[in-house]
């Protein structure tokens, strides 16, 4: 038998009309991966790529599952957790310098709350 979110994700799939193959690229999810989601084979998903599902299908998160969501917090936005990432992978005095071309871009979200 299927769990609740295998359900929801092989109903929503079918609902799109979108293949497996279009969700692997637009997600970076393999193929056989969401399959096995999809097909109820593999039933632990991580929540980072149900909410990769739940986007590239135009659908919120508690769409595909029975909880609902809470709005994310600031560090559990996608683009700041890229940012992250990417970061992670560098060294530090690269990292300094990501910091500091955001700083350069973006110097009122980088301006401390006493406008310094």
């Amino acid at each position: 038998m299927m769990n609740e979110i295998a359900q929801r994700l092989s109903a929503a799939i079918a609902a799109s009309k979108t293949s497996y193959g279009e969700l692997s690229k637009r997600t970076g999810i393999p193929k056989s991966a969401i399959q096995r989601y999809a097909t109820g084979v593999t039933e632990k998903i991580p929540l980072e790529r149900l909410r990769a599902l739940a986007s590239a299908l135009g659908l919120s998160l508690s769409a595909l599952t029975p909880w609902e969501e809470a709005a994310p917090a600031r560090d559990e936005l996608p683009e700041i957790t890229m940012i992250a990432r990417a970061g992670q992978k560098m060294s530090p005095e690269r990292r300094q310098d990501m910091l500091r071309l955001l700083q350069i871009a973006f110097p009122e979200e980088f301006r401390d709350d006493d406008g310094t």
